[in-house]
């Protein structure tokens, strides 16, 4: 299981990401990418949209099977949304 959150760039280096203690705010942790500032914010963040793609995920599933045959949507948009977001979820949870 991964560190929970909240993780944070580093306000000193924008290319590095503090694993906090949520309790004290203290760094338990760092996570170095010194290339690329824009990895360093995609892997502060990672820990929210993991919790974000968990919770809509019973809400997309629900809409696929509610208008899997309205038309509403091009063929198979919404089948291929759940499989992604299912696929994200296992990515980042599997061991």
């Amino acid at each position: 299981m991964h560190t929970p959150a909240p993780w944070k760039i580093d306000a000193a280096h924008s290319s590095r990401v503090l694993l906090l203690n949520d309790a004290k705010g203290y760094a338990i942790g760092e996570i170095v990418d010194t290339r690329n500032p824009d990895n360093a914010r995609l892997i502060a963040a990672a820990p929210d949209l993991l919790e974000a793609l968990c919770t809509a995920l019973p809400f997309v599933e629900d809409h696929a099977e509610d208008h899997a045959k309205s038309g509403v949507y091009k063929s198979g948009v919404l089948a291929r949304a759940v499989k992604e977001i299912r696929a994200a979820i296992e990515k980042a949870t599997k061991e």
